[in-house]
């Protein structure tokens, strides 16, 4: 049963980072972010994304701790990285509107958590996995988080040709002081 989830989980993620990827080198037809809400790629997209997250969180439970971790290390640390994560993650959402960071058109956003990182709700979305690998300390779940956390790695540069198409001069500008992730850019 965890062979399955695991294999059908990872062809979910492969879908998500193909059509990150397919997004990044085809901007024009891109499919992330989408043209408009209720179009199908904006449903596409979620639907893989829910169903990914959701197999992923499914494989680290049904395989607990199968690495063997102590949990006196692995559950505080989890737990901390995932509720510290989510809200660094929603205190983004909210500076941006969750429409906005859903794939809709909106302000550009450069104050609050955006005034150090382009992307902090993207940021706590792989901590947050990244707790969740710790915590579950699941041999199967843990390629399926580094797969989760890559496609959130990937998605900033996805929506990138984008918000400058949206926003002009102002995202230029704004890329040369804020660093996708932290910090100011190399």
């Amino acid at each position: 049963m965890i062979f399955t989830l695991f294999i059908q989980t990872s062809i979910l993620l492969s879908c998500v980072l193909a059509a990150l990827v397919y997004s990044i080198f085809r901007p024009s037809n891109r499919i992330w972010p989408p043209p408009a809400q209720r179009t199908w790629q904006y449903y596409f997209v979620w639907l893989l994304t829910l169903l990914s997250f959701s197999g992923l969180i499914v494989v680290g439970l049904l395989d607990w701790n199968s690495l063997g971790w102590s949990a006196a290390l692995r559950l505080p640390t989890g737990w901390l990285l995932i509720i510290g994560s989510n809200l660094f993650a929603w205190v983004g959402v909210r500076q941006i509107s969750l429409k906005t960071t859903s794939g809709g058109k909106g302000p550009l956003v450069t104050d609050g958590l955006y005034r150090y990182s382009r992307n902090p709700q993207y940021l706590g979305d792989m901590t947050i996995i990244a707790g969740w690998a710790v915590l579950s300390a699941s041999l199967w779940a843990l390629p399926l988080c580094i797969g989760g956390i890559l496609a959130f790695a990937i998605t900033p540069i996805a929506e990138e040709s984008w918000l400058e198409d949206l926003h002009g001069e102002s995202y230029r500008a704004y890329c040369r002081k804020v660093g996708r992730f932290f910090g100011s850019p190399s």
